[in-house]
């Protein structure tokens, strides 16, 4: 099946030569990076929208067997 992609990952934009004529496989293979993209902050998006936060990076607190 022959699809359209748009070059530029804007479906909004659909000048000629922002569109590219591909295979679905050729398609998902072009979109994957964009995919892998938008899919973890979709993931962080409904993370944080059911109230759960992320913890700081930083220096660890000392552990009973360092004390």
């Amino acid at each position: 099946m022959l699809t359209v992609a748009h070059l530029d990952h804007q479906p909004a934009n659909c000048a000629p030569d922002n569109l590219m004529a591909a295979c679905q496989a050729c398609h998902l293979r072009y979109d994957a990076d964009h995919h892998r993209r938008t899919a973890a902050a979709t993931r962080r998006a409904a993370i944080e929208a059911a109230g759960q936060t992320t913890l700081p990076l930083g220096p660890h607190p000392p552990t009973l067997g360092s004390l």
